[in-house]
C-alpha cells in the first residue's frame, strides 16, 4: 500500500499572519520593479496545489510529463493523480476527498453557448471560469441549446439525481473567483473528433479540484441529456463507469430508471482502464479497488444537503477603516473571514493608492486574479490567512481596498477598508504608537445594517472576471459597507471537478 499525503491547507496550518498584526512572515516580492514598496506575498497559498503537495521539484517533474493518450478516448494529465502516474514518479497517493470532511460545491450548467480553448493562461490544466480544458485540441465553440422549457426540464431531472448531496446547481455563471464545475450543453461529439460519444469529461481521482469542465452533446438525443450531465459531472469528481444498468455511471445510454446506486458495483475497465481504485476501496472495502459505490462516493465529496442562508462574516481586518500610518511603516493588508461552509471564494481588490505603474492588482481563489489563494477543496475559512499585500514604506496618500467572500449557496459579503498614509511628523498623536508598531485592534467586524441586496449578472461565457457587488475598481469611498446579498433565485437552483484529464465516452 502506497503511503498517502494530505493537503496541509485543509487543516489550516498556514496561518501566516493574524489580523491586527502588522507583519507577514512569508517572503514578499515587488508587484512592479518601479514600485518596490508594494509587495505581493509569497505564502503557501500562492503556490499551485501540486507544489504544496509534493514540492516544486517533484511537481515540475509531474508537469513535464504532459498529456498521455491512453487510447480509447482516455487522456491523462499531470494533474490526474492516477495510479500509473504516481507509481512512475514514486509519489505517495493524495489523500482522497473522502478523507476530508465533505465540502459543498457548485455546478454551472452552460446552455447559452461557450467557446472552450485547450490551454489555460495559468499553471492549471483546466479552469471552468477561464473556459479552458484539454478536452478540445483547438478553440471550439459549442452552440446554445434548448428552449426555456427544455432547459427547465433538464435542470429539474438533474436536481433530482443530486438531491441528497450538498451541491448547488446554477444556470448563470457564479463569480469567477468562486471555484465551480462547468457542464457545457450543446454541439456534437464530431466537433472534437469523438464521434458517437454522448459526453466527455476530465476525471480526477480524489475530487480535490473544483473547477473542471465537461462537454455534454446533443447527438444522442435530448432525452439523454440529463443522464449524460449526471455521469460526466460525476466523472469530474472521480467516479468511474460501473456495470449496473440502473446506476447513472453505466457507460451506455439505455433509458429507464436511473440513480446513483448506493451499493458496491463492479467497475467497467474496458475500454477505459481503472485509475482511481485507491479512492473506490474507501467505500467498498472488500472490492480491492475494483468496485464503486457511486452514491457513497458523492456523499463523501459533498456531504448531505444543507441549505445555508447565512452570509460569510468578516471577523476583522487590518488596517481598520480610518487608520493613519506614516511613510516609515510596514502595513500588512489582511482579513479574517468566517462562514458556516468549508468551501468559499474570497477576493481582494486594490481600489485607491495603487502604484501608477500598475493597472490592477487583485488576489483571489480560483486562479483568475493577479495572485491566488490555492486552498484545496475543504478548509475552515476562519483558519485561512487571507493576506493580500504588504506596503513597505508607502508614499503619502489615501488607500482603499475591497474584500469579498462568496459561498456555494450564493451568500455574499463585501467590505471596503480605507486608511491614510502621512509624513511621520503628521501622525495623530493618539494613534501614532499603534500605527508604528502595528498593534491596532484590527477594526471592522462583518456585521451589516443595511438592507441593500446585491445581485450578480453571472458574467458572460468568457470568464471575464465578473464579480458580484461591483467590479472592484471604482470604490464608492467613505468606507461604505454593503449588506450580505444573495444571487437572484432564478440563478441558484437547488440541487459540481477534477485534476485528471480523462476523455470519457459513454
Amino acid at each position: 500500500m502506497k503511503p498517502t499525503i494530505s493537503i496541509p491547507v485543509a487543516a489550516g496550518v498556514w496561518l501566516l499572519s493574524t489580523p491586527g498584526a502588522a507583519a507577514v512572515t512569508a517572503p514578499t516580492h515587488a508587484i512592479h520593479p518601479d514600485a518596490p514598496w508594494a509587495r505581493a506575498i509569497d505564502d503557501e497559498l500562492s503556490k499551485p496545489l501540486l507544489d504544496q503537495m509534493y514540492g516544486k521539484a517533484k511537481a515540475d517533474a509531474l508537469r513535464a510529463t504532459g498529456l498521455r493518450d491512453k487510447g480509447n478516448g482516455v487522456v491523462l494529465s499531470p494533474e490526474s493523480f492516477d495510479e500509473e502516474l504516481l507509481d512512475a514518479h514514486d509519489l505517495p497517493l493524495p489523500l482522497p476527498a473522502q478523507g476530508y470532511e465533505p465540502s459543498p460545491g457548485v455546478l454551472y450548467v452552460a446552455f447559452d453557448g461557450v467557446t472552450i480553448v485547450p490551454d489555460c493562461p495559468t499553471s492549471e490544466i483546466a479552469n471552468a471560469a477561464l473556459n479552458c480544458s484539454p478536452l478540445v485540441d483547438a478553440p471550439t465553440t459549442f452552440p446554445a441549446w434548448g428552449s426555456g422549457n427544455e432547459r427547465a426540464g433538464v435542470i429539474q431531472e438533474l436536481q433530482g439525481y443530486y438531491a441528497d448531496f450538498d451541491l448547488t446547481i446554477v444556470t448563470e455563471r457564479p463569480p469567477d473567483w468562486l471555484p465551480y464545475t462547468m457542464a457545457v450543453v450543446g454541439g456534437t461529439a464530431a466537433q472534437i473528433g469523438q464521434q458517437g460519444a454522448c459526453g466527455i469529461a476530465n476525471v480526477q481521482c480524489d475530487g480535490l479540484k473544483r473547477n473542471h469542465v465537461s462537454l455534454n452533446f446533443t447527438n444522442c438525443g435530448n432525452g439523454a441529456i440529463p443522464d449524460t450531465l449526471a455521469q460526466e459531472t460525476s466523472h469530474n469528481w472521480g467516479l468511474e463507469h460501473t456495470n449496473n444498468e440502473t446506476d447513472l455511471m453505466f457507460p451506455q445510454v439505455t433509458g429507464g430508471f436511473k440513480q446513483f446506486v448506493d451499493n458496491c458495483m463492479n467497475i467497467v475497465t474496458d475500454p477505459n482502464p481503472l485509475q482511481c481504485g485507491y479512492v473506490h476501496e474507501i467505500h467498498c472495502a472488500g472490492g480491492g479497488g475494483n468496485q464503486q459505490n457511486s452514491y457513497a462516493e458523492l456523499l463523501g465529496v459533498f456531504g448531505p444537503r444543507v441549505q445555508d442562508t447565512s452570509a460569510p462574516v468578516l471577523l476583522s481586518t487590518f488596517p481598520a477603516n480610518g487608520d493613519v500610518f506614516s511613510t516609515e511603516d510596514s502595513i500588512s493588508v489582511t482579513a479574517s473571514i468566517d462562514d458556516d461552509s468549508t468551501f468559499i471564494g474570497v477576493k481582494w481588490t486594490w481600489l485607491e493608492g495603487l502604484p501608477g505603474e500598475v493597472d490592477e492588482y487583485t488576489r483571489c481563489t480560483n486562479n483568475v486574479c493577479t495572485d491566488g489563494y490555492n486552498t484545496g477543496a475543504n478548509f475552515e475559512p476562519a483558519d485561512m490567512p487571507w493576506d493580500f499585500v504588504v506596503l513597505e514604506g508607502p508614499p503619502i496618500g489615501h488607500y482603499s481596498f475591497r474584500v469579498e467572500a462568496f459561498d456555494t449557496d450564493g451568500n455574499y459579503l463585501s467590505e471596503q477598508i480605507e486608511f491614510d498614509v502621512v509624513a511621520p511628523e503628521d501622525l495623530p498623536s493618539t494613534t501614532g504608537d499603534d500605527a508604528a508598531d502595528g498593534s491596532g485592534d484590527g477594526g471592522a467586524d462583518g456585521g451589516a445594517d443595511a438592507d441593500a441586496g446585491g445581485t450578480a449578472d453571472g458574467g458572460g461565457a468568457t470568464g471575464d472576471g465578473t464579480s458580484v457587488g461591483g467590479d472592484g475598481g471604482d470604490g464608492d469611498g467613505g468606507g461604505c459597507r454593503q449588506a450580505p446579498a444573495r444571487l437572484p433565485a432564478s440563478a441558484w437552483l437547488w440541487l459540481l471537478p477534477t485534476l485528471a484529464v480523462f476523455r470519457r465516452r459513454r
